[in-house]
């Protein structure tokens, strides 16, 4: 049985908040100044609320700050621009230089990604038309049990099973945590980059 994927940017580095996030499949450092500068920019720039009313583009305003502790949602958006949330970056002792960073694949069973991470689209397809005909289910939640019962459970990539609402969740395979590392190293060169509306000179 293959384990969960794991991209370790810092692999001499001894992870001391892993312990309490052992689902963690991102682990690497961050600068303290680079972290808090993105905590500064991602509110004016690439926060998900800043989309409007109209939505964005895949890759736009696809964040969200939280504080408890210190870290980000991250908010993937569909083709058609709707936000659905996908991972957390957690930073639980932000006050050390570099920051231990760790990001968690979180996806539910309603959200867009679920299907994402199945390698067997034939086998899913298959298992969902049985349980639709056996079961009279609507052939979404056919799809997320197949899923479940074939691959997410047998794989190890269920992290919780459905609940009374019928939502269950998952973390991600290794194409899901590279789509995530690269998301976030791409907002941390933003926010680099960028000039902050406190750094314009506003001396006539």
């Amino acid at each position: 049985m293959k384990p969960r994927s794991v991209i370790n940017l810092a692999p001499q580095h001894k992870f001391q908040g892993l312990a309490d996030l052992p689902e963690a499949q991102l682990l690497m450092l961050a600068p303290r100044g680079i972290w808090l500068r993105t905590r500064t920019y991602v509110p004016q720039f690439e926060a998900v609320h800043l989309a409007g009313r109209f939505g964005a583009d895949p890759g736009d305003y696809e964040w969200e700050p939280i504080d408890q502790p210190q870290g980000f949602k991250w908010w993937r958006r569909t083709a058609l621009g709707d936000a659905a949330y996908c991972a957390a970056i957690i930073a639980p002792a932000a006050q050390s230089d570099p920051i231990e960073v760790f990001g968690l694949i979180d996806i539910a069973s309603d959200s867009p990604w679920w299907l994402d991470a199945v390698e067997n689209d034939g086998l899913i397809q298959g298992r969902s038309a049985a349980l639709v005909r056996q079961r009279a289910m609507p052939l979404e939640e056919a799809r997320v049990l197949a899923s479940i019962e074939e691959e997410y459970r047998p794989r190890q990539l269920l992290t919780a099973e459905a609940d009374e609402n019928g939502i269950a969740w998952r973390v991600g395979d290794m194409a899901e945590v590279t789509r995530l590392k690269d998301a976030l190293i791409g907002l941390f060169s933003r926010a680099r980059a960028v000039v902050l509306p406190e750094e314009v000179d506003h001396k006539p």
